[in-house]
C-alpha cells in the first residue's frame, strides 16, 4: 500500500514539474515574440535565471553547512 501511495505522489509531482516547464517555455517564447529586440528578452530571461540561480546556490550552501554542523556534532559527541 505504501509503495502505491509512493508511486502516486512521484506521479502527481513529476505531472506538476512537466507542465511548470511547459509554461515556462512558453512564457519564454511570448515574450520573445512580443518583444522588439530579441536582445531584450534574452537579456530579460538571463536577469531571471540569474536570480533563481542565487537561490539554487544558498540552497546548496545552506545544506553544506548543515552537514558540516552535523559533522562536528557527531564528532563531539565521540
Amino acid at each position: 500500500m505504501k509503495s502505491i501511495n509512493a508511486l502516486r505522489n512521484v506521479a502527481r509531482t513529476t505531472s506538476a514539474k512537466i507542465g511548470t516547464g511547459i509554461a515556462a517555455v512558453m512564457a519564454s517564447g511570448a515574450a520573445l515574440a512580443s518583444s522588439g529586440s530579441p536582445g531584450a528578452a534574452v537579456a530579460g530571461e538571463l536577469s531571471a535565471g540569474k536570480a533563481e540561480m542565487g537561490l539554487i546556490f544558498a540552497a546548496v550552501a545552506v545544506l553544506i553547512g548543515l552537514l558540516v554542523v552535523w559533522a562536528y556534532t557527531k564528532r563531539a559527541a565521540k
